[in-house]
């Protein structure tokens, strides 16, 4: 089981957040990666390093992106948000 950590901005994504999908973020979602952070998207190019976690609520995409520090048992969380518009603030994030 892998520890969850985050950047200080995520907490800007939460807050942008519904309340709905805020409660599955945290008792589903974050569960999930948990468990096995190796289940998400592989990304590359600029992000390679990076994984991305997908799951729909009521029609909206989201995304959780993260990195992963096996040996240390360690999942930071770099962004979290609707689909829309997503990697393009992801890049002005992490480059």
């Amino acid at each position: 089981m892998f520890e969850i950590k985050s950047i200080k901005a995520v907490k800007k994504d939460l807050k942008r957040l519904p309340h709905e999908v805020l409660r599955d973020i945290e008792t589903i979602h974050f569960k999930n990666i948990r468990e096995d952070p190796f289940q998400a998207y592989e990304l590359g190019y600029v992000f390679k390093g990076l994984r991305s976690y997908h799951f729909n609520h009521k029609g909206t995409s989201y995304r959780i992106v993260y990195e992963v520090f096996e040996e240390d048992g360690l999942v930071v969380i770099n962004m979290i948000g609707s689909r829309e518009s997503f990697y393009e603030k992801l890049r002005r994030r992490v480059l």
